[in-house]
């Protein structure tokens, strides 16, 4: 989870203990820097001593509740602490990383790790983890110049880049949460849902974490912040009389949990999930489709943090493996992806959702220009050097993988969204088309369960697949509009970028949480980074739609026992 912090440049070197900063009184720190200090002098017959070692521990409490009907289904309200930890042996320009089977290091893996803050027992803690780091490492950096032996390396890449050092120190009280009320407050907002016969399933849910980031590294990096996370899910379901199954929901995040949405949004929200699924039950299914497409509202965001913020990296290619799984935007630094209309920026100084001053391997990320005048001129980068660029530019954010902050997509070229649909119609009628479609939300981050992900990803046709639109509808050359259901999107990726025609005068914001999964799947991945995507309303050409062809599940034998006046509560007492 990133971090809201504030950073003052360090001056330190090496030595930790030639730091100013005030961390005194602060025993999880002392314990941190001990153990960094002796881990440094690590060494096993000779062999290769740690370079690198880093320490993180996260400590604070965490709250939630799920209720459905105006039941609460279970709560929860427990402290936590656990610990992260990279070691690396060799050196910066060789170690055991990047290559086929090897890693960055032991995870921890003993039964917990402690809550209290007596130094002497996280140090032991800390020991054990690092003890197996170290063997760990020791063996996979073994193994990396085996397979050296039998391979040529067609392109020499430094192992890790040496960073400044950083000293991040922001203190705060705990946020006293009331989490009483919110597990009432959540009862509230599923009973909505009992008004909504015609739903399959409904359910709601909070979660709120309050908790302190700490992290130390050999190069001089100190860090202490507190951080905090709140969201709030609302998820509906319906059947149509085919037996498809169609979803909504509506996803509330807040990295300052005493900011939680109010109920009355809540509750709004809750009853626009219950009756938009309840229409696109009713609604009639789509068909094959290929033409333009107006991606409207929240829709646009969301199709660009998919096509365009899951490529501004670059994947390196592991020692000893096969080609490597590129990125659709690789090799195309200085080509034009977009209209020359466009320009977009990373930004993690926005006071938004995805606000970031520093990554999670210690770099601060500033402002970034990525594509200028439609041309890509740079990449989310790490400490993890990759064709062309040695350096991070503090995009570590995903548990030392890439991701972005605050990505903001602009147009100097822009239109009213009913002008743009007038284009639609003019374009229908210039190729003689019935209708248009206009996409105005995607199942994107998706709230699909495991069976129904796997389905979806499939047969997506042209590499990843995009999240599957939700509020579809055909665009009449008359003007009116019609809701179709069960059609996907294919072939769309970063290449269809350029195909876009014009952008609207509107703005909208996407926040949610990256997580690494197919359509940022709700609660998939590990790592989570808080990600904010602004944009137009986006017009892209020929683009096609496809209708789902799945096999659909059966209709309830029996209706829902809410569609009857005359239904009883069973009785539990026993029978004579």
């Amino acid at each position: 989870m990133r971090k809201p912090l504030g950073i003052l440049l360090g001056s330190a070197a090496l030595c930790l203990a030639q730091s100013s900063v005030n961390i005194a009184n602060d025993p999880i720190f002392d314990a941190m820097k001990g153990e960094l200090k002796r881990s440094m002098t690590l060494s096993l017959q000779q062999l290769e001593k740690p370079y690198y070692v880093s320490y993180t521990i996260e400590t604070g409490h965490q709250w939630g509740a799920t209720a459905v009907m105006g039941g609460l289904l279970g709560v929860s309200s427990q402290p936590f602490r656990y610990p992260a930890m990279q070691l690396r042996v060799g050196s910066y320009k060789f170690d055991q990383t990047n290559f086929a089977g090897g890693g960055r290091g032991a995870s921890y893996s003993l039964s917990g790790f402690p809550l209290d803050d007596d130094p002497a027992v996280i140090r032991q803690y800390l020991w054990l983890e690092t003890d197996s780091a170290y063997k760990a490492s020791l063996d996979a950096i073994a193994r990396k110049r085996s397979i050296l032996r039998s391979v040529t390396v067609s392109e020499e890449l430094p192992d890790f880049d040496q960073a400044k050092p950083n000293t991040v120190i922001k203190d705060r009280p705990p946020i006293k949460f009331d989490d009483k009320s919110w597990d009432e407050r959540t009862k509230r907002i599923s009973a909505i849902f009992n008004s909504y016969q015609n739903l399959r399933a409904s359910v709601a849910d909070f979660t709120a974490i309050d908790s302190v980031h700490r992290y130390v590294d050999s190069e001089g990096t100190i860090v202490r912040l507190p951080q905090s996370e709140g969201q709030f899910q609302i998820r509906a379901s319906a059947q149509a009389p085919d037996g498809m199954i169609m979803r909504d929901a509506a996803l509330f995040y807040t990295n300052d949990i005493s900011k939680m949405p109010a109920e009355d949004d809540l509750a709004k929200a809750a009853k626009s999930v219950a009756e938009n699924v309840t229409k696109l039950a009713a609604a009639p299914m789509g068909d094959n489709y290929s033409g333009p497409i107006l991606f409207e509202g929240v829709a646009a965001p969301q199709l660009l943090a998919e096509v365009l913020a899951h490529n501004l990296h670059i994947s390196r290619k592991l020692t000893g493996a096969g080609a490597g799984n590129p990125t659709e935007l690789e090799g195309r630094r200085g080509v034009r992806i977009m209209p020359e209309m466009f320009d977009v920026t990373d930004d993690p100084t926005l006071p938004m959702f995805g606000h970031a001053d520093v990554d999670d391997e210690g770099v601060s990320p500033a402002p970034l220009n990525l594509v200028e005048k439609g041309v890509l001129k740079d990449f989310l980068r790490t400490r993890t050097p990759v064709r062309g660029y040695n350096d991070s530019n503090g995009r570590a954010l995903l548990g030392g993988t890439p991701a972005p902050t605050n990505l903001i997509v602009k147009s100097r070229e822009t239109s009213s969204v009913a002008d743009l649909k007038k284009k639609m119609i003019d374009l229908c009628q210039q190729r003689g088309l019935a209708y248009a479609i206009v996409v105005r939300k995607l199942d994107f981050p998706s709230t699909a369960a495991g069976d129904e992900m796997r389905r979806l990803t499939s047969g997506g046709g042209g590499g990843r697949p995009v999240a599957m639109p939700l509020y579809v509808f055909k665009l009449f050359t008359d003007g009116h509009e019609e809701m179709i259901r069960g059609v996907k999107l294919r072939g769309v990726n970063a290449r269809s970028l350029k195909d876009i025609l014009a952008a609207g005068d509107d703005t909208n914001r996407l926040d949610y949480l990256e997580n690494g999964a197919t359509f940022a799947q709700v609660g998939g991945g590990g790592y989570t980074a808080e990600v904010s995507v602004v944009a137009p309303s986006i017009l892209i050409d020929d683009l096609e739609l496809s209708k789902m062809e799945d096999e659909l599940p059966k209709l309830p034998i029996a209706s829902s026992p809410l569609l009857s006046q005359s239904a009883l509560p069973v009785s539990n007492a026993p029978a004579r």
